[in-house]
């Protein structure tokens, strides 16, 4: 139990690092969302958000990898005996071969995609190129840099990976705020600026990683042509999970695109932002759990493995709602308040997204990374890869036969929700999952927390009116913050939870 109390402390320390980092992260990127707006105005940001998608959808193999990565150094890790530098160098091979595969695809099928099917304005071809150029560079970047964020957080250094984080996004909103005044071409100033933000990152984390443990990463040859072969298979299985999320997320931005231009692309880019810090906040938090999570499972500590992913599937799913409680109580004022000019129909759109957000972390928690654990992850990658490609086909049946922009969002809501239920009947069926025990511990209390703060913004949308003041406003969001919190803390908590909090509180106190 002693050790139970220990990781619970350092689990709970990792959570709140994670969260002061978001909480940083989420100001300085709407802060930057609006300037972008401002500076770029909503076609030139829905371009530059097509062409950092289609980048994306080129390198779902690379993301996939990253999912890879992580399972295997944690694995490793847990292992008695294992050999961390090995199984990073060959990890490190893998992503610069992911970085030159990328890069192959981005200069023949995605110059040939830009060329012939992209629909921009008159006169933005040449900025296109450029940005895609760019960006490209940017991906390849970002896939170098995979193994040594993960070596970070197979060891738990979230607070050196936060501080990493909030240093290049404090220069991302330096370069941003230059778009401003910069008299030449903003839109290519900004990929540029973006570039920069990624090398940085990338430095620090190389210099921060060769500084803590420099016999992991010095470079080796190592022949394992069956490690080799191991690692690739499974990331066949995680490539197609990536894709699937690719899919969701930059298939739809190009479908919206051929169907309704880059304006509207440009009135779903405030709702992909929202979307991204939300999801982002709780992946976080999961991630916080998921070195212990693998290296239980890898020591044979399956119970303990297993209360650790209901425990974080709770809270990932409390932690969300209250956040798109606060959002979505009074949206028009939200995005007044965050955009200088808020783009036509983004409203609509940041509503929906905020409730596909809330799902999707419904169907999150622990149970991903429980199911990478095991290594048994080839019927749920398949599965799932082929419901959410299979919305893709549907959204262009849909706008099709006339249906607004928003229908994208409701179909991967729906897609969502059939998956989980096939999700727990693979992790009951392959991996001998308690499925009833987490549904009661993961479920039972987040619903009924849902149930009530989704009955307060119903009543507050009644009683506050549109035209009120800003004092209202504010005063609203900041009851609805204050209800959810206490629907949190006195019923999505256990006892035992809410008196170790307001132990710890005490000792803070009096300290």
């Amino acid at each position: 139990m002693q050790g139970y109390h220990k990781e619970n402390t350092r689990i709970a320390k990792n959570t709140l690092i994670i969260y002061m980092r978001m909480l940083c992260i989420s100001v300085i990127g709407l802060v930057c969302t609006r300037i972008a707006l401002q500076a770029l105005g909503q076609s030139g940001l829905g371009l530059y958000d097509v062409l950092a998608g289609l980048i994306a959808m080129l390198g779902f193999i690379s993301t996939a990898m990253g999912t890879t990565t992580r399972r295997y150094i944690n694995v490793e890790m847990g292992r008695p005996g294992g050999d961390p530098q090995k199984i990073f160098n060959i990890l490190l091979r893998i992503h610069i071969g992911l970085a030159v595969l990328i890069l192959i695809l981005a200069e023949s099928l995605g110059m040939w995609y830009i060329l012939n099917y992209l629909q921009i304005e008159e006169g933005q071809l040449g900025d296109a190129v450029f940005v895609f150029q760019i960006s490209t560079v940017v991906a390849c970047m970002g896939i170098i840099n995979i193994p040594y964020q993960s070596l970070m957080e197979a060891h738990e250094k979230f607070g050196a990976a936060a501080a990493i984080d909030v240093i290049t996004n404090v220069v991302k909103l330096a370069l941003v705020c230059l778009l401003l005044v910069y008299p030449g071409n903003k839109l290519r100033f900004y990929a540029i600026s973006m570039s920069v933000v990624t090398l940085i990152s990338l430095l620090l984390f190389h210099g921060y990683c060769a500084r803590r443990w420099a016999g992991i990463i010095r470079i080796g040859h190592f022949k394992d042509k069956p490690l080799y072969k191991e690692i690739l298979g499974f990331n066949n299985y995680t490539a197609l999970s990536a894709l699937a999320y690719i899919a969701r997320l930059q298939g739809s931005k190009l479908l919206v695109n051929g169907f309704f231009g880059t304006f509207v692309n440009g009135a779903f880019a405030p709702a992909y932002q929202l979307e991204n810090f939300s999801v982002m906040g709780v992946t976080r938090f999961a991630n916080a759990a998921a070195p212990q999570i693998t290296q239980n499972y890898s020591a044979g500590a399956l119970d303990r493995s297993v209360d650790l992913v209901c425990k974080i599937s709770r809270f990932c799913a409390l932690l969300m709602t209250v956040f798109v409680a606060c959002v979505v109580v009074d949206m028009d004022f939200v995005l007044d308040l965050w955009l200088d000019k808020v783009p036509v129909g983004a409203s609509l759109l940041c509503f929906w997204t905020m409730i596909s957000a809330l799902v999707r972390t419904f169907a999150m928690g622990g149970t991903q990374t429980y199911e990478q654990a095991t290594g048994k992850i080839k019927w749920f990658q398949i599965i799932n890869s082929a419901l959410s490609l299979a919305c893709l086909p549907l959204g262009w049946l849909a706008y099709k036969l006339g249906a607004q922009p928003v229908a994208i969002i409701q179909i991967y809501i729906c897609y969502t929700v059939i998956y989980r239920f096939i999700e727990f009947y693979l992790l009951k069926r392959l991996a001998g999952f308690p499925i009833v025990m987490y549904l009661r511990k993961a479920y039972v209390r987040p619903l009924i927390v849902v149930a009530l703060v989704a009955a307060f913004v119903a009543v507050y949308g009644r009683v506050v009116p549109a035209d009120a003041s800003n004092a209202v406003h504010v005063c609203g969001i900041a009851a609805t913050l204050l209800f959810s919190s206490l629907c949190v803390f006195f019923i999505g908590m256990y006892s035992w939870e809410r008196d170790s909090i307001l132990t710890s509180l005490r000792s803070k106190f009096r300290k």
